[in-house]
């Protein structure tokens, strides 16, 4: 009997696997995948103004002892900026241009040191 049993459920195990085997095998339909943007990316610096007009800003800073100078789209007029001044520029490079989102003025920090009463 246990023989007969187990002859069974070999035979119902192998029926199994070749109905399976019939069943044609589902095709994977490719996910879309996402187009990667370009990020912008915030980037700020500080250095002195060499040219303003309406719209752009020449700017040079110095990095590692090498100067070099980059010129901004400007996005609103910025009045109280004038040649020479130092400035602080937030800027976002977008389509291989440099656009400027924020110009104010730099004011250095003094640092006052205290000295130890006695």
């Amino acid at each position: 009997m246990f023989t007969a049993v187990f002859a069974f459920t070999l035979t119902i195990t192998a029926v199994a696997a070749d109905e399976s085997s019939l069943v044609p095998a589902k095709s994977k339909t490719a996910k879309p995948t996402a187009v990667k943007e370009t990020r912008e990316t915030q980037v700020s610096f500080t250095g002195i103004v060499k040219a303003i007009t309406g719209t752009t800003l020449i700017v040079e800073r110095t990095v590692r002892d090498k100067t070099e100078t980059l010129e901004f789209t400007l996005d609103k007029t910025v009045e109280e900026i004038r040649v020479g001044d130092k400035v602080k520029i937030s800027y976002i490079r977008k389509e291989g241009k440099y656009i400027a989102t924020r110009v104010t003025l730099f004011i250095e920090k003094r640092i006052i040191k205290k000295t130890p009463q006695t």
